[in-house]
C-alpha cells in the first residue's frame, strides 16, 4: 500500500507518524480492526445502524435487496431508480426505463460487482468478505435537477469541513464504460459553514454552493455529528433533495487514502483533527 501511495501521490506516506488525513486513512486500513468499520462499509447494515442513531426515514428509500441482478426483475421498480452494490464503494448506476435501461451492459456490470470482494482492490479491511448484494434505491432529485450532495468530514462527533458538490457523471449512461466523464463541481466550507479556500484541480470550484440556505446544511451537520461520535474519523455523505436532507452513506476510508487528492496543506489541516 505504501508503494501504491507513492506511485499515485509522488511521495511516500509516513506510516510511523501519520499526520496527513491520507496517511491516517492508510494507517487505519493497515491497523484498525474496529467492527464498527464493517457496519459502515456494508450499505444494508449501515442503513439499519443509521436508523437506530437518528431515526427511520433519514436515508434514501430501499426498493429492493437481491443477491442477483436477475432477481431485480421480480420487483416492481419505478421508471427511475439507483442500482448500487452494497459491498463496495463507487459501484452505482442510474437506471431509467427511457434513457438508462437495465440492459445487458448494466446487468454485466452488476454481475462483475457481485463476483468481486471489494477489499481486493485497496485492501480496506472493513469491506473484506461482506455479503455481496445489489441494492435498488429511490431516485432523488431537487427542484427538477440532480441533487447537491454533501460530505461532512467528522472527527469524534465534530464536523471540521463540509464538501458541497454536484457529480455531473452520476446520470451518465453506463458510468464504468466512459473514460471521460463530466467534471464534478464542488466547494468546501468550514465548521461554521464559511467558505474554505480549498480548490482541487481535478474538479471545478463552484463558490455559488456556499450561498445555499444554511438551515439544511446545519441540519445535515447535526446528523453527521450524531453519527460520527463513536469513531475517530468518519465521512458522512448525504443529499439535499426534494424529500429534505438525507444521509446516503458512511465512509470510513475516503479514496482508500490513496486517491484523496487533497492539496498537501489541506491534507495536513484535516489530518490534525484526527486524534
Amino acid at each position: 500500500m505504501a508503494t501504491r501511495f507513492r506511485q499515485i501521490n509522488g511521495v511516500a506516506p509516513d506510516l510511523r507518524n501519520p499526520r496527513l488525513l491520507s496517511e491516517r486513512i492508510l494507517h487505519r486500513i493497515l491497523t484498525d480492526r474496529d467492527p464498527l468499520l464493517r457496519t459502515f462499509c456494508d450499505k444494508v447494515r449501515a442503513k439499519d445502524w443509521i436508523a437506530t442513531r437518528i431515526g427511520a426515514g433519514r436515508t434514501p428509500r430501499t426498493l429492493a435487496i437481491t443477491e442477483s441482478v436477475e432477481a431485480l426483475r421480480d420487483h416492481p421498480l419505478p421508471d427511475r431508480w439507483m442500482l448500487k452494490a452494497s459491498h463496495g464503494s463507487g459501484w452505482y448506476q442510474l437506471v431509467s426505463a427511457t434513457t438508462h435501461p437495465l440492459d445487458q451492459t448494466v446487468m454485466e456490470q452488476a454481475r462483475r460487482w457481485l463476483s468481486m470482494d471489494y477489499a481486493d482492490i485497496f485492501h480496506e479491511w472493513g469491506y473484506r468478505r461482506l455479503p455481496r448484494r445489489l441494492l435498488a434505491e429511490e431516485f432523488l432529485s431537487c427542484a427538477g435537477r440532480q441533487c447537491i450532495e454533501m460530505s461532512a468530514f467528522c472527527f469524534l462527533g465534530n464536523v471540521r469541513g463540509l464538501r458541497l458538490f454536484r457529480p455531473e457523471s452520476a446520470h451518465a449512461v453506463h458510468r464504468s464504460n466512459q473514460p471521460h466523464l463530466p467534471r464534478t463541481k464542488e466547494c468546501f466550507l468550514d465548521e461554521a459553514l464559511q467558505p474554505l479556500p480549498l480548490e482541487r484541480p481535478q474538479h471545478d470550484h463552484c463558490p455559488d454552493f456556499a450561498t445555499l440556505d444554511r438551515l439544511p446544511l446545519e441540519t445535515f451537520c447535526g446528523l453527521a455529528r450524531r453519527l460520527s461520535s463513536e469513531t475517530p474519523f468518519l465521512r458522512v455523505d448525504g443529499y439535499l433533495s426534494d424529500k429534505g436532507v438525507l444521509v446516503g452513506e458512511l465512509t470510513p476510508y475516503p479514496g482508500a487514502g490513496l486517491l484523496l487528492r487533497m492539496p498537501r496543506q489541506w491534507d495536513a489541516w484535516f489530518g490534525a483533527f484526527w486524534t
